[in-house]
């Protein structure tokens, strides 16, 4: 269970992700004093597939798509390309042995959609994705791309955590957003930053209005979003 005892001195800061012991934010905000918690409100779990479609195009949507998919040794064809949604993936797809020929720039995940569509033209694409999935890609393909779902893995809520008292409460997933306002609401004078466009609209399904998207999914991205919140003077690039 999720830990509430929070110094009334000090600043607190909600993260929807567990962070390692050498991530940025995790090691700049300690520095600073401000009380980091650091919790993802979700589990994700694999869902077994035995068949891989064989398309021209691979598209991640994030990082447990990727995780999930090449867990289970799928068969890859040799010819076939990586797209993915940000930096971030690409860089962590580069683990598995793999090179993204299409890298989705900024935030905003139905452009990054389109633009993904305009770069492929007519090719086919397969996407690795929770079962829960927006599937805000697949809407922006054309009905010229043959496009195969294929569902990796599952999210499941997680309801061992008490309400947040933090200043700032900052959700890197929409499945984290639903999590939390399913049990709670939003405090009086909390603010809110969302990692990613579809989290932004997860969040106005809850009518939380006044939304900071950060600039960018990766976390010096994140950083300067907070600090930009509870200390202008501090920016960190």
């Amino acid at each position: 269970m999720f830990s509430t005892d929070i110094s009334p001195d000090r600043k607190s800061i909600f993260v929807s992700r567990r962070l390692n012991t050498l991530n940025p934010v995790l090691i700049t905000l300690n520095s600073l004093g401000y009380h980091l918690i650091h919790e993802a409100l979700i589990k994700t779990s694999p869902i077994r597939f035995t068949h891989t479609p064989a398309t021209q195009w691979i598209f991640f949507p994030g990082r447990d798509a990727i995780r999930y998919f090449f867990s289970q040794q799928p068969d890859v064809k040799p010819n076939v390309k990586f797209g993915v949604v940000s930096d971030v993936s690409a860089e962590y797809l580069g683990n598995f042995g793999h090179e993204a020929s299409f890298i989705g720039k900024g935030v905003d995940v139905v452009q990054i959609g389109k633009d993904f569509a305009k770069f492929i033209k007519d090719d086919s694409v397969l996407i690795p994705q929770a079962i829960d999935s927006m599937q805000i890609i697949q809407k922006q393909l054309a009905f010229t791309n043959s496009c195969h779902n294929l569902f990796v893995y599952k999210t499941q809520f997680r309801d061992d955590f008490y309400e947040f008292p933090s200043d700032v409460l900052a959700f890197t997933s929409p499945s984290n957003v639903q999590a939390y306002f399913q049990k709670y609401k939003l405090a009086p004078n909390q603010k809110v930053i969302a990692v990613g466009s579809t989290t932004v609209l997860k969040l106005k399904e809850y009518k939380i209005k006044d939304i900071v998207l950060s600039p960018g999914f990766d976390e010096s991205s994140l950083l300067n979003s907070l600090m930009e919140l509870i200390d202008p003077r501090r920016v960190y690039h």
